[in-house]
């Protein structure tokens, strides 16, 4: 089944979407992966850092942004040409491709998948972009994976809430929250999803 995520919570939404990439960057160092997908907010990445700096923090002008960036995709694109079984370029280069070439991410991303089946940042990102096309199962079965390898990662877990939403179970959603929140607290996984199930409850209030 593929349905299109739900809108009515489009908050709570991204705030699940930013989970997954945030937090798919605490597990590149143990994966030497490398940047995360730059889609889902304003990244870190080097391109971005000098684009912040330029003119006394005036915005970057379209073309200067556009060139950089071209130029970014270009040579990795040359590099995982290169050499295929560089999975630090071809996770790089991956992940900028998310945003407008999703189908070619996913393809990079698995290829990095057969090598190593339990990279759970490239499960991860997985997870993150099928959810992005409103494929709810694929994502699913990406998130799962990340459990059967690691059944104490924290941001699957909290996963299994975003997703149960976007399927139309906010109990269980909230269910799954609230408990992380309780659990972890001092986890940037508790503190997510204590805001999310703070967010819920006053969006709840207000139709009262």
């Amino acid at each position: 089944m593929k349905i299109k995520p739900i809108y009515i919570y489009l908050g709570v939404i991204i705030v699940f979407i930013a989970a997954v990439i945030f937090f798919s960057r605490t597990t590149k160092d143990s994966n030497t992966a490398s940047t995360i997908s730059p889609e889902a907010q304003m990244p870190n990445d080097d391109i971005h850092s000098k684009m912040k700096s330029q003119g006394n923090g005036d915005s970057p002008n379209k073309s200067n942004v556009m060139k950089e960036a071209v130029d970014k995709i270009n040579n990795l694109k040359a590099a995982v040409e290169k050499n295929p079984n560089d999975t630090l370029k071809t996770r790089e280069y991956a992940d900028l491709l998310i945003a407008h070439k999703p189908d070619e991410a996913i393809k990079l991303y698995e290829r990095i998948i057969k090598t190593d089946p339990k990279r759970t940042d490239i499960l991860l990102q997985l997870t993150y972009v099928y959810f992005n096309q409103g494929n709810i199962n694929k994502a699913e079965e990406y998130n799962s994976k990340v459990l059967s390898v690691d059944k104490n990662n924290l941001i699957a877990q909290y996963n299994i809430g975003g997703l149960a939403q976007a399927k139309g179970d906010e109990k269980k959603a909230i269910a799954i929250w609230q408990d992380l929140a309780k659990k972890y607290p001092q986890t940037e996984v508790g503190r997510i999803a204590g805001e999310v199930v703070k967010q819920l409850s006053q969006k709840a209030a207000q139709t009262k």
